[in-house]
């Protein structure tokens, strides 16, 4: 009672040898893949060769753009920069005492409200009390 295969088998069989030759060869390619994402190290090689690269390029144009900022300055008989630089430390500085100023400020009042007090020890130095006074 064995039956002879039909002529549509063989053609059958032969189509799904295909199919699983093109299977395996997309699972080699998904394997590959997989490997190389599974490789720190390569990986890390590539993002600091992107990272160098990225930065000599930004370093390159802040060249670039400071030379064309001079030349222009030159062109326009900015030779002298000192009262730039001084017009620049003065508001500097104000910012700076500005920030004091108002740290200090901010900063008896926030420990005032937790009931920390600063006060003074022995031989001047401070230190944090808890509790009012």
């Amino acid at each position: 009672m064995t039956r002879k295969p039909a002529a549509g088998a063989a053609t059958d069989s032969k189509q799904l040898r295909q199919d699983v030759e093109v299977a395996r060869e997309q699972l080699a390619e998904t394997v590959a893949e997989l490997a190389g994402k599974a490789d720190v190290k390569a990986h890390a090689r590539e993002m600091a060769a992107h990272a160098k690269s990225k930065a000599l390029f930004e370093a390159n144009e802040a060249k670039a753009r400071m030379q064309h900022t001079a030349e222009l300055a030159a062109d326009r008989g900015f030779t002298r920069p000192g009262a730039a630089v001084a017009v620049v430390a003065g508001v500097g500085l104000a910012a700076l005492a500005t920030f004091v100023v108002l740290h200090r400020q901010h900063g008896n009042s926030l420990h005032r409200r937790h009931g920390n007090i600063l006060h003074r020890q022995h031989g001047n130095r401070l230190s944090w009390r808890h509790g009012k006074r």
